[in-house]
């Protein structure tokens, strides 16, 4: 094997133990590598078991293999998306908010926002609390949430994180 190879395929593992739950495309744009040259060194780098993939809806998200903290690889998925991450965030800070005061405190329209809390209930990432008539959202796991936040906070390059995890050490 010659060396280009060998540092190319460092540089995409690299950024894979960067920025777990990375997907391809973000690999592509952050490597500024061919898409098919990042296909070959993923697909290389899984079969030497040194990354993980896991399907999350539409993606496929690579993991580095026994890099990670003991936090659900759900939990990193999550937290890459930038809309999701967003609500998680407001309900570390907020807990036990209600859909209508998500709504109004995300600016989001209540199709979307019923959406992404199914999301983040399916993957056991948030909680819901029945109060009379009203659901109560809560993080299942705020350390874990926490913890991804603190070890991986500059591959989220966001205000919102520092301003959270700023917010929940003061607690």
């Amino acid at each position: 094997m010659d060396r280009p190879e060998l540092e190319t395929r460092k540089r995409v593992y690299d950024l894979v133990v960067q920025n777990p739950g990375v997907h391809l495309r973000e690999i592509e744009r952050l490597t500024n590598l061919p898409l098919g040259v990042v296909r070959y060194h993923l697909d290389r780098l899984q079969r030497e078991e040194l990354i993980i993939p896991q399907e999350d809806r539409y993606f496929k998200r690579f993991f580095p293999k026994n890099r990670i903290p003991n936090v659900p690889l759900e939990t990193f998925s999550v937290l890459r998306q930038e809309s999701l991450r967003r609500l998680v965030l407001h309900l570390l800070n907020n807990p036990g908010s209600t859909h209508q005061s998500l709504k109004n405190s995300l600016g989001l329209p209540s199709s979307t926002l019923s959406t992404y809390l199914g999301i983040l209930l399916g993957k056991n990432v948030i909680r819901r609390d029945r109060k009379g008539k009203e659901n109560l959202y809560y993080i299942v796991d705020e350390d874990a949430v926490m913890k991804v936040l603190m070890v991986y906070r500059p591959s989220f390059l966001d205000s919102l994180v520092d301003h959270a995890i700023s917010l929940y050490m003061d607690r």
